[in-house]
């Protein structure tokens, strides 16, 4: 018995042996088969990174079939095969993605997805059977896309179209109400379901939708001509000759599509005509994301010549394709000139592709159909950039004379006029509650342009409190507000505009970011330090010191140091400085004074009086222990051609002048020095802040004091190092040093100008 049990117990032992074998054996196939499913799926997850959507489909559906429990490699494979043109695949996968466990907002998300790209897809082939004129099919894939997107306003509207053209009146009535509660303020649903419902013979239905689209606000006036000439086809088609006849009472003769219209309309009104086979109108949705509506083309009547290229001249503008625009303007007015809408539209694609005298063709065309003021004062502006004075002025007093322009525009005729006092009061009379965004930033364009920067500066602060001044203004608004002396407002215009540029928002050329940060640094400094070391032959005058010792002909080495705060600021350039300076000889080879013997100083205060010219006119206290204490006057006056840096060439002209006179009231004695400096700098170095300035120097000198030579001149080549520094994001460099190296031929006067000259100067 105990044998018995013995083997018992042994192979018991065996077989749970077996069993753990087998369990760990599972165990372990069941994670390698995870761990080859997992990277199966990150094959995919990469392959997908790079678009390689073949090669993650194939990854995916090997990951699915190692891991069918997972939901994120069913949505792996489900997004791998609608990114590879699979949708239908794609939406078994979802489908299987659904029914494991996982990420339900991870399902949701992709649920929209694949409906998005299921509607763009459906939209495309009902785009492509239209061009087609495959219109069953379109009806199909229309329906499809609004199916997959029931929110897109432009599928459903094409739908309508298509449906009209399908002559499923019912169908088109339907979805045209849908789409006029996605907009509720649009006139192409309106007007689409006015055709539907005429064809299902309600004419009263009809009629009350096509006055309800006449009647939106805010449509363009190509839009609203189309309008009225899809509302006097619905007439006609209803055999109310008088309704189309007073609905085309607001075009011209000459107008193409009204006329053929109105003929059919005295025929009608003569019980001439037969029954008017309405046409369903064409249809542009394109542009509907931006304008929230579609454009809507009433069915030619027989086509007209150029249709097709005006349409596309419309279109190409709205694309800011200027060139393709005024070719396929030129064609359309070519085909139709009687058409007066596609003139002022060929008269727009010239002025855009800057062919002003094409521009002003197209306008005399469009006048010669109907006069407007509107054009008028358009054909006035472009006259005038063609140097058409006269001309300009005719149209500009004809555009007056009607009364009927915008108070903006009249006030720009009156400034093109020279009649700035007169537009000056015309701006001022617009009421200020009635003033749109777009209103305030005219006011303040054409504020600058007469030059009322203050008014400017309030009409850009006004567009900006309301929230309509866009970053392109920013830099007009901020030289507005620095010219008005507005430093600080200044200051946040330029900021912001930098910071528009630095984060996409705004295109500026890079020199043009340097030069806004130049403003910056000049309406910011408040304070500064000037410092100089020389050495030449002789002191004699020294621009901003005056009069410094030295005899005549010997070399001498002196330096000078200047403070000076400016306490009102930049003032638009006509600011006020507070100095203090000081100025002494360190060596000189004549034993002439040096050290603290021959120290100068001076207290005293300057006035740049004009912002656009650098003439500054100073007064200050001499003192000195071996110089008689004096009143000085002085005037200075410079002018700098590419003095500052460049940012967009390697290098570029500089040419320096500076002047300056003075008086010693006490004393009654006088000076005067002219240096010129003609050259051309040039980058060095990595950083883009230095640069070399050869050039040449031509001076002039003039002491009453001297008792033997009162004048000397010289000229000679030289050269220049200069190195800037202490910027930041929104200043430019606010500081150089430089080191200048001349020799100098005397060519008259004394040995002043003559020699070796060594000049080291701080600008901090």
């Amino acid at each position: 018995m105990k044998q018995q049990q013995r083997k018992a117990l042994a192979l018991a032992a065996v077989l749970a042996l077996s069993a753990f074998s087998a369990a760990a054996q599972g165990t372990g196939a069941a994670a390698r088969g995870a761990q080859a499913a997992n990277s199966a799926a990150d094959t995919g997850y990469k392959a997908y990174a790079r678009r390689d959507y073949a090669a993650a489909v194939e990854a995916a559906q090997r990951a699915v079939q190692l891991a069918p429990q997972r939901r994120d490699y069913w949505l792996l494979l489900a997004q791998a095969l609608a990114a590879n043109g699979q949708l239908s695949q794609a939406d078994q996968a979802l489908e299987r993605a659904a029914q494991a466990r996982g990420d339900d907002a991870a399902l949701t998300r992709a649920r929209a997805d694949l409906g998005r790209m299921h509607a763009q897809a459906a939209g495309d082939a009902m785009y492509k059977a239209l061009a087609a004129g495959d219109v069953k099919t379109a009806v199909a894939q229309g329906t499809e896309a609004v199916r997959w997107a029931p929110e897109n306003a432009g599928y459903r509207l094409v739908l309508v179209h298509a449906l009209l053209r399908d002559m499923r009146y019912a169908d088109a009535d339907r979805v045209a109400t849908e789409a006029l509660a996605l907009l509720p303020e649009s006139a192409a649903p309106l007007a689409l379901r006015a055709y539907a419902r005429q064809g299902l013979n309600r004419p009263a239905e009809a009629a009350a939708d096509v006055d309800r689209a006449l009647q939106q606000r805010g449509v363009s006036a190509a839009a609203h001509r189309q309008l009225r000439l899809l509302a006097a086809d619905l007439a006609l088609a209803q055999g109310n000759g008088q309704r189309a006849m007073d609905l085309l009472a607001a075009f011209p003769a000459n107008d193409g599509d009204a006329a053929a219209r109105r003929e059919l309309a005295r025929q009608r009104l003569a019980g001439m005509a037969g029954d008017f086979a309405l046409r369903a109108p064409g249809i542009d949705c394109s542009n509907v994301d931006a304008a929230q509506t579609c454009t809507l083309q009433a069915a030619a009547l027989p086509p007209m010549p150029g249709f097709a290229n005006a349409t596309a001249a419309y279109r190409a503008l709205e694309q800011k394709d200027v060139q393709r625009a005024l070719e396929q303007a030129r064609i359309a007015t070519n085909a139709s000139p009687g058409n007066r809408d596609w003139q002022l539209m060929h008269m727009n694609a010239a002025l855009a592709a800057n062919e002003n005298a094409e521009a002003e063709r197209a306008a005399t065309a469009a006048l010669a159909l109907r006069a407007d003021a509107a054009t008028l004062a358009q054909r006035s502006t472009i006259r005038r950039s063609l140097g058409d004075v006269a001309g300009a002025n005719a149209d500009a007093e004809a555009a007056l004379q009607s009364g009927e322009l915008p108070v903006t525009t009249q006030a720009a005729l009156l400034a093109d006029l020279g009649r700035t006092r007169e537009a000056r009061e015309r701006l001022a009379s617009a009421p200020a509650e009635q003033a749109t965004p777009q209103t305030r930033l005219d006011q303040a364009y054409l504020s600058t342009r007469i030059g009322d920067s203050e008014g400017a500066r309030q009409a850009f602060a006004a567009a900006d409190a309301a929230g309509g001044l866009p970053p392109t203004s920013l830099l007009d608004a901020g030289y507005a507000a620095m010219k008005s002396k507005h430093d600080q407002e200044a200051i946040g215009y330029f900021h912001r505009a930098i910071d528009a540029v630095n984060g996409m928002q705004l295109k500026l050329d890079p020199q043009l970011v340097y030069d806004t940060r130049r403003s910056v640094a000049d309406l910011e400094r408040r304070w500064g330090v000037l410092a100089s070391l020389t050495m030449r032959n002789a002191g004699g005058v020294v621009p901003g010191i005056g009069v410094v010792g030295g005899p005549t002909g010997s070399r001498t080495t002196q330096a000078g140091a200047e403070v000076y705060y400016r306490p009102w600021g930049w003032r638009n350039g006509e600011f006020v400085e507070f100095f203090a300076r000081g100025f002494m000889t360190l060596d000189s080879q004549a034993n002439g004074d040096t050290g603290s013997d021959s120290f100068s100083g001076a207290l005293g205060a300057r006035w740049k009086p004009f912002s656009s010219q650098n003439l500054v006119l100073s007064l200050a206290r001499v003192f000195g222990p071996n110089v008689n204490g004096d009143w000085l006057a002085q005037v200075g006056y410079s002018y700098d051609y590419g003095n500052d840096l460049r940012v967009d060439v390697p290098s570029w002209w500089t040419h320096r002048f500076y002047g300056e006179v003075g008086r010693y009231l006490e004393e009654g004695n006088n000076y005067g020095l002219a240096y010129l400096y003609l050259g051309r700098q040039y980058l060095v170095g990595n950083s883009g802040r230095t640069t070399v300035y050869p050039h040449l120097f031509a001076g002039l000198e003039y002491n009453s004091a001297d008792l033997v030579e009162k004048t000397s001149s010289g000229v000679g080549p030289g050269i220049s190092l200069r190195h800037w520094f202490r910027e930041d994001v929104y200043t430019a460099p606010r500081s150089y040093w430089d080191i200048t190296a001349q020799y100098r031929f005397r060519t008259s006067g004394d040995d002043r100008l003559k020699g070796f000259y060594l000049n080291a100067f701080l600008n901090y």
